[in-house]
């Protein structure tokens, strides 16, 4: 099934996942994994916010290449469903581009929304994943079945 068949399923499962992970590689080269609440997608590509001070800001701005791992709580195995988006992270800056974020995880993630409201905004940090890659697990479509697609150039913009 083509990818554009798939979106609606795919982002459904990710958005419909309560954690994701975040994976990205440390100034050691290192490989690190995060858990993280406040994310949403658009289209393909996944928003997220941290703490500026974090140390994963300063990494991800030197090796930019990350992916996100979506996977709900209590599957069974027989039914097992994940989704995994590879692409590079970038941190949005734009003061237009920064409103419609700030929208996108407020629509999302009360939490988020709260700190919005309380003023906390300098002291976040936003990123946009552009997604290149995504690996589909759904184990319903039988054992081990994984759908791979590459976004191209024009589904990417």
């Amino acid at each position: 099934m083509a990818l554009e068949q798939k979106q609606s399923e795919i982002a459904g499962y990710a958005n419909s996942a309560r954690f994701a992970s975040l994976a990205y590689i440390r100034h050691d080269g290192s490989p690190v994994l995060r858990t993280l609440g406040s994310f949403a997608l658009t289209g393909y590509d996944v928003i997220f916010s941290t703490k500026k001070e974090a140390a994963k800001v300063r990494e991800i701005s030197e090796n930019n290449k990350v992916s996100f791992y979506f996977e709900h709580d209590g599957q069974q195995l027989p039914t097992w469903k994940s989704a995994l988006f590879i692409g590079e992270a970038h941190k949005v800056e734009d003061a237009r581009e920064l409103d419609w974020a700030v929208g996108i995880l407020s629509d999302r993630n009360p939490r988020f929304k709260e700190r919005i409201a309380r003023g906390e905004l300098p002291t976040i940090q936003l990123f946009k994943v552009k997604t290149r890659d995504i690996e589909y697990i759904d184990y319903g479509k039988g054992p081990g079945h994984v759908e791979k697609f590459t976004l191209s150039k024009e589904e990417e913009n």
